[in-house]
């Protein structure tokens, strides 16, 4: 089996050269057919979709996110019945709560693997008789030990993270342990849009980000490694388990306007390596690790998080913060044909955002505990150089 990232091409069309296994990836947005007329619902953030289904691998697809409920019901239906109709196998997603919940069987080379699907609170979560994705909680736990019971091997699939960041935070990566610790052998993380670190713990492995597998490279060209993602190639017919990390490229032909996923070269290898190393190299220190996530809480306020909440701001940054995000309000419903949203509501529906989701909290949170000094500033020389060179879309914030 190959564990992939994002899947989220809009109307562009997909070339791909990976081979034949099972691949999971993350399903970011609703599968929807050519012309549609589905309408995007009342969010924060963009309304994303696919047209273009994988035809060269059997793909399993993860389907709990902040995205797949993105065009409503009408757009969960028509992913369920265009999987359906292809024999694809996914879970995640429902038209309640229990068939949200509800993980899937998968039978690689002899070996049954059962798969949660699951997501932090954001738009679209399922309640108790509404449709919707798998919001995490304790009954990911009693999936683990039901399913343990049943199959050889489980993977749990969760889409959390602060977008963006090459490192998870501490509250994360204790969350991924206690999956493996509950049972699961294997966690697939996504949502940080960039490759993030991997680790082994016990008897299991945790890839904490996979970044964009494949998507419209036209919307993520000024992406800091936001065009090439991590792969996970794994034989789960020997134990312990074997692994090889992969690396894959998204390149787009203009004269076809096709995507193409491919695996990276040797040379593209090579700077990869480095930014996995850097990646990785706090999962060896808490310390720097909770100094990093410090560095990245604090870069993530200052960047959108105080001006989103309205918090205060230097008049001129927050100014440009405003305009900014309402061309993107406008320019999201003129390409999507949505109704525009009164500007009260579109607060309402930011700060929801802001403060549902755990990671954004969490990132809020630690910022305001370290900034009035109710968290101690754990950021060093050494944490400040690495998020200067991993996270090129911040400034440094000073130390007190």
């Amino acid at each position: 089996m190959i564990l992939l990232g994002d899947w989220a091409l809009g109307s562009k069309r997909c070339q791909l050269k990976i081979g034949d296994h099972v691949c999971l990836a993350n399903l970011e947005g609703p599968i929807l057919p050519s012309g549609h007329t589905c309408l995007p619902i009342p969010k924060a953030g963009p309304a994303l979709c696919s047209c273009e289904f994988p035809d060269c691998t059997r793909f399993v697809f993860a389907l709990a996110n902040n995205h797949l409920m993105d065009f409503g019901v009408r757009g969960l239906e028509e992913t369920l019945k265009a999987l359906n109709a292809r024999g694809i196998q996914s879970c995640g997603a429902g038209k309640d709560i229990d068939e949200a919940r509800q993980p899937i069987i998968v039978r690689d080379r002899e070996v049954d693997v059962g798969i949660i699907s699951c997501c932090e609170a954001q738009f679209g979560v399922s309640r108790r008789d509404t449709a919707g994705v798998a919001e995490f909680g304790p009954w990911v736990y009693r999936a683990i030990r039901q399913l343990r019971a049943k199959v050889d091997t489980v993977i749990v699939s969760v889409h959390a993270a602060i977008e963006d960041s090459p490192w998870p935070s501490p509250y994360i990566r204790e969350l991924y342990h206690s999956f493996i610790d509950a049972g699961a052998t294997v966690v697939h993380g996504h949502h940080s849009h960039v490759p993030q670190g991997y680790e082994t713990y016990d008897d299991g492995v945790i890839f904490y980000g996979m970044g964009n597998f494949a998507v419209d490279p036209d919307k993520w060209r000024d992406a800091p490694n936001g065009l090439w993602s991590l792969g996970a190639e794994i034989d789960f017919t020997v134990k312990p388990l074997r692994w090889r990390p992969l690396t894959f490229m998204i390149r787009q032909r203009t004269d076809l306007d096709i995507v193409m996923i491919e695996e990276s070269t040797p040379e593209e290898q090579t700077k990869m390596a480095r930014y996995l190393e850097l990646c990785n190299r706090p999962f060896n220190n808490p310390d720097l690790l909770e100094a990093l996530w410090q560095e990245v809480a604090l870069r993530s306020y200052d960047h959108y998080g105080a001006v989103y909440m309205g918090f205060h701001v230097p008049f001129l940054m927050r100014l440009r913060a405003c305009v900014r995000k309402y061309l993107l309000t406008i320019k999201n419903m003129v390409s999507s044909g949505a109704n525009p949203i009164d500007p009260v509501c579109s607060d309402y529906l930011l700060w929801y955002h802001m403060v549902a989701c755990e990671s954004h909290r969490q990132m809020l949170a630690t910022a305001l505990g370290v900034l009035c000094g109710e968290i101690r500033d754990l950021r060093t020389d050494e944490s400040c150089l690495l998020a200067d060179e991993m996270l090129p879309w911040s400034w440094s914030c000073g130390r007190s």
